[in-house]
């Protein structure tokens, strides 16, 4: 057996609950807690150098495998002009015969736009190119690139390489669905490498064309014991036999029900205070989704759909209401993002039982003075975004992510984003902060009987800091000391 002692032990079953050591059987679960170290023979005593422990980070929102890619690729974060965006794209390698590139704003370079497929082209004429927008939801490729892809139905003559909604889809998952076994472990690795760095234990993520095809979900499902941290994965599609046929507890994930608000598709019910002839785009229709929702409910899979705007959220979750009036079931579905809600929303996820996996994040990006939500809602409507406070104090279920590879796969930094909401009415409390990206998130998945606290009969995982996140007036800054997993040790 194993004794974890000399750190101050957040064991996150209710808050104050804090333990000086830690006992791990050699399958690596947690056989006893102490208030006081004690001392036992025939034990390995690893000494945690009076660390703050807390339950290992667990994102509930990432896109692991685009997220692994793009990081052996082109990232486009820091460019400031187009001419910074065709030197990164020169020196980028291929990846299974394919240039990646991802993080792109147009909003960030001086010539407010997308480079062209003609730029494009003169670069890689002949290696298929994709150029991802920061928010997903829109991207450009080059001429090989729309040659390669079986398009639904032919592009347009004067096409000049941006692509959104549906074609955006149908380009990016030409991609990541053309790759070798190999590079797809690859980038899984990369992710949970990523992920283990920033003292993540679990992350959720999502695998499939949001329609009938899950790519490579049964690749990655035989190979989880390859990974130095657990995926809990979500089959995303719509096909409910497909999930049912591959035993998944859940379906869904970014399904679309909206777009973005960065590219004027997240669904609102006003129009966009800076283009006004618009209210966004509800992908699909009602009865598709009612009907879809109700299957996977009858057969008790956990759903999970994409909402931004208040309009699409208010669809699915019109759906879910109906659903547990006629059965009710603690399936717990999910609305992701979860962007935009007025008071009467959030009361009703809270009585149809719906949580919510958001991103904090993205109000450190977007809100503020002159953030994109001001811009794209007007001051009012920014006020509504991001309710973390106001969803919590219901007790509906909140769980934290990062949207990886959209924000950073690093919880200290959504846990301080949670802290430090624009909006100080929706600002949590450290505490609350950590519960989402820890007890909460086990319970999200099902879990919360093997993780998400440190206590008798649980796996032991945490992760161990040098700060106290509960008194740290930097917490995205916390350098962290090691991380245990399932007993393991792994020094960071």
């Amino acid at each position: 057996m194993k004794l974890f002692y000399n750190a101050q032990f957040h064991t996150m079953k209710e808050k104050g609950d804090i333990v000086s050591a830690v006992l791990v059987d050699n399958k690596g679960y947690i056989k006893e807690t102490f208030i006081h170290t004690p001392e036992i023979e025939n034990t390995e005593n690893f000494d945690l150098r009076k660390s703050f422990v807390y339950p290992g980070f667990i994102d509930t929102h990432t896109h692991s495998f685009e997220g692994g890619l793009y990081s052996l690729s082109a990232n486009l974060e820091n460019v400031t002009n187009l001419s910074d965006v065709f030197e990164i794209l020169s020196q980028t390698k291929p990846v299974s015969g394919k240039i990646f590139a991802f993080h792109f704003d147009e909003n960030n370079v001086k010539e407010k736009r997308f480079p062209t497929l003609k730029e494009l082209d003169t670069i890689y004429p002949d290696i298929p190119l994709i150029l991802r927008r920061v928010d997903g939801h829109s991207c450009v490729i080059n001429s090989k690139a729309a040659k390669m892809i079986d398009w639904e139905k032919p592009l347009p003559s004067d096409f000049n390489g941006y692509l959104f909604r549906r074609a955006n889809g149908k380009a990016s998952n030409w991609f990541h669905k053309n790759l070798t076994n190999e590079t797809i472990l690859q980038s899984y690795q990369q992710a949970a490498n990523i992920a283990l760095q920033n003292g993540h234990t679990a992350i959720h993520t999502m695998i499939g064309d949001a329609y009938s095809d899950i790519k490579h979900y049964k690749l990655i499902k035989e190979n989880l014991h390859l990974f130095p941290i657990e995926f809990i994965l979500y089959p995303q599609i719509t096909n409910v036999d497909i999930a049912l046929e591959i035993g998944s507890p859940r379906i869904g994930g970014c399904v679309l029900s909206d777009g973005s608000l960065g590219s004027h598709t997240a669904a609102l019910l006003e129009p966009y205070s800076d283009k006004p002839e618009t209210t966004g785009i509800l992908y699909r229709s009602n009865d598709f989704w009612q009907n879809f929702i109700r299957k996977a409910h009858k057969n008790n899979l956990q759903v999970a759909v994409h909402c931004i705007g208040d309009a699409a959220i208010s669809q699915i979750l019109s759906c879910y209401e109906t659903v547990q009036r006629e059965d009710p079931k603690d399936l717990k579905h999910m609305i992701i993002h979860n962007e935009l809600t007025s008071d009467e929303m959030l009361d009703r996820m809270a009585k149809a039982n719906v949580s919510a996996a958001m991103q904090p994040m993205f109000d450190r990006l977007w809100a503020g003075k002159n953030g994109l939500y001001v811009k794209r809602l007007g001051i009012n409507r920014t006020s509504r975004t991001n309710r973390l406070a106001s969803i919590y104090k219901r007790g509906i279920i909140l769980t934290g992510g990062s949207d990886w590879y959209i924000t950073d796969l690093n919880a200290l930094k959504g846990i301080d984003a949670a802290t430090r909401i624009h909006n100080e009415k929706e600002q949590l409390t450290p505490y609350q902060a950590i519960e989402i990206y820890t007890k909460n998130a086990a319970i999200l998945s099902g879990d919360q009987d093997r993780f998400g606290t440190i206590e008798k009969g649980k796996l032991a995982n945490f992760v161990c800091l040098k700060e106290n996140i509960l008194e740290s007036k930097s917490i995205k800054d916390i350098p962290i000391y090691s991380l245990v997993m399932k007993g393991e040790q792994k020094l960071i």
